[in-house]
């Protein structure tokens, strides 16, 4: 995993600083479905443009990522935009999430199948969890991808079998390199 994050904080360390938000589309898009207010998580979320997206929706926004570069990159955004986020740096491979946290947890273009039932059980009964990454298509564009980091069709909706969906391309018949599938955990009362 070393390698994994000097190779991100090398990235980011090349990143061109901007004090913009640029938010995930498709959170924007459903921005009217998320709870008024509560915790949110931004998991492996880089520069923290979605963590500080829900900060200005009023959330209590945390943003983790095992790279510190890209973490200093959201909390500068953050002073400059004059919004608070909780960064962490955090080895994403071993990084406890608490149970029935979150009211919101947002996963962008980051796959890693182990914590998928984590997440599941980090987000509050009603919660509304978004994750959206690349798929099988985008090894047509990137043949060299690691096949283990991209979704195939209908993995998504598998995983939140049971969960109210609010929208998703999760579909055999997309043609999209992204799959995304945003939903509502269950509330048992």
């Amino acid at each position: 995993m070393k390698s994994d994050i000097d190779r991100w904080n090398k990235k980011y360390s090349a990143h061109q600083y901007s004090s913009n938000i640029s938010p995930d589309s498709i959170l924007v898009a459903n921005s009217s479905h998320l709870p008024q207010e509560g915790t949110s998580l931004d998991l492996a979320c880089g520069v923290c443009d979605n963590a500080l997206y829900l900060a200005e929706l009023g959330f209590c926004s945390f943003a983790v990522d095992a790279s510190e570069t890209a973490i200093r990159f959201g909390q500068r955004k953050a002073r400059a935009n004059h919004l608070h986020i909780l960064g962490f740096v955090a080895d994403l491979d071993t990084y406890p999430l608490p149970e029935e946290y979150f009211h919101v947890i947002v996963v962008v273009r980051y796959l890693n199948r182990k914590l998928i039932e984590p997440i599941k059980r980090a987000l509050k009964p009603d919660g509304v969890v978004l994750m959206r990454t690349f798929n099988t298509r985008h090894l047509e564009k990137k043949p060299t991808f690691p096949e283990s980091y991209v979704l195939h069709d209908s993995e998504l909706t598998a995983w939140f079998n049971g969960w109210s969906c609010i929208d998703t391309n999760d579909e055999v018949t997309s043609k999209q390199t992204e799959s995304y599938w945003i939903g509502k955990k269950p509330n048992p009362q």
